[in-house]
């Protein structure tokens, strides 16, 4: 017995020094297949962007990795053409910690030497676990800046972010303190989260919620004031019905503007029963047309006279190419909404729905016959809706109550009491307007 109880503590003693060398294989296992799996979702893109490992140099109980990402397209908008990160990494017993840094970067170094004399106040640790879970801790920490003899103060944020292994799984958690530029605009303390899932390159189930507890402008010209501004945006993978569909939530308590506001804002808004297939084609086609057009307009640079004449050309063969890639969204059933709209004004309540459903698959070509016969329209899509608003609002503008052609027996809007009312519904291929049906000829 003795000896097996020996056997069992010798077994345990070498599985426990050799710890560290395991998790130094599990970590090189997850980060060259995590390489894999993000250069393929990189490609299905057409974004350019690649990853690679310049150096990998793994002992027994620390690694250390330099690694670039090339920027591709995006090159153009953040104006250098790769980001270099140094990993150093201990091998602990139930997973390896690694630190990251921008060191290598020379724009970074200049960044920080000419805005925060050399000090760096950001933080990345990364934690791979043994079962394969990824944990990253980005900190940054408060600085300040001079822009044109203003003072910036940027207080710390902090993001939380894990994954699975395989990268198909991420929830994040980020917090803000806000920023200042002296009296002049401030932002509060603000939030973001996520917990999403990766059906595809294009296709994410899960939710995403954000929070701003205050945003402020003010100068002799004008003042902007918004306070507790929270918005919630959801989507759904239908794998059964092969459909995607989305919707979220948008609360604001105050929003003014000069001597304009309102209070208690709420706004849903809903997209259900998108064709998953057509929008991965969509999608697909509007993230290529996008980096060919970014590629031109870097490319035009060196020619400062022919980036307008670029930016034209480019935007209508983009503008072609998403005619036919919008085209693959409209399929029957597929529905905009929002549900509820609502806000108090010093005048009175807001207040709103509004839905439009396709009834069949529709081409543009069909759309296009919509022009020469209106009344078309109410057999391909089924509409309803119901608005109020204080009428104050209107002021002397009639065009609300007017009939804006013919066919029309009253304007969008009739006066209700102190508001201005509109409802509208289509049934059997037939709009009724405010309690009227619209005759088109």
């Amino acid at each position: 017995m003795k000896k097996i109880f020996a056997a069992v503590a010798m077994i345990l003693i070498v599985a426990g020094v050799c710890a560290p060398f395991v998790n130094g294989l599990v970590m090189e296992r997850i980060v060259m297949r995590s390489q894999d799996d993000l250069n393929r979702m990189y490609t299905d893109s057409g974004s350019g962007m690649n990853i690679e490992i310049i150096s990998y140099d793994r002992s027994f109980s620390s690694t250390e990795i330099e690694w670039r990402v090339k920027l591709g397209s995006l090159a153009t908008v953040y104006g250098v053409d790769e980001i270099i990160f140094m990993d150093r990494a201990d091998h602990g017993f139930t997973g390896v910690v690694s630190t990251t840094s921008l060191e290598k970067n020379q724009w970074f170094v200049d960044l920080l030497n000419d805005n925060l004399d050399g000090k760096n106040p950001l933080s990345i640790t990364t934690t791979y676990r043994l079962w394969g879970k990824i944990k990253s801790v980005v900190d940054i920490g408060a600085f300040s800046f001079q822009v044109n003899s203003e003072t910036v103060d940027f207080r710390p944020a902090k993001v939380v972010a894990e994954s699975d292994a395989r990268l198909q799984h991420f929830v994040s958690a980020a917090s803000w303190g806000g920023l200042s530029v002296e009296d002049k605009f401030r932002i509060d303390g603000s939030s973001l989260m996520y917990d999403l899932e990766k059906i595809s390159t294009y296709i994410w189930d899960g939710v995403i919620s954000c929070e701003i507890a205050g945003i402020s402008m003010e100068d002799e010209a004008e003042s902007f004031e918004l306070i507790n501004f929270q918005g919630e945006y959801a989507l759904d993978f239908d794998r059964e019905k092969n459909t995607l569909s989305t919707g979220g939530t948008v609360k604001i308590d105050n929003l003014a503007s000069g001597n304009e506001g309102i209070e208690d804002a709420f706004v849903q808004f809903t997209v259900n029963n998108i064709n998953a297939q057509g929008y991965e084609e969509f999608m697909r086609l509007y993230t290529r047309a996008v980096n060919v057009a970014l590629d031109s307009i870097d490319a035009a640079q060196d020619s400062p006279g022919n980036m307008d004449k670029v930016n034209q050309e480019r935007m209508t063969a983009v503008g072609l190419q998403m005619l036919a890639a919008y085209e693959k969204l409209l399929k029957e059933g597929l529905e905009m909404s929002i549900p509820e709209l609502r806000a108090q004004h010093s005048a009175g309540s807001i207040t709103g729905n509004v839905a439009v459903q396709l009834n069949q698959d529709v081409t543009f070509a069909q759309l296009g016959l919509i022009a020469m016969q209106p009344g078309l329209a109410f057999q391909i899509f089924s509409l309803r809706s119901d608005i109020s608003f204080p009428a104050e609002l209107a002021g002397d503008n009639t065009m609300f109550v007017s009939p804006l052609f013919q066919g029309m027996q009253t304007g969008l809007f009739v006066p209700d009491g102190e508001n201005l009312v509109h409802s509208a519904q289509t049934r059997n291929g037939k709009l009724l307007l405010n309690g009227n049906e619209m005759v088109f000829h």
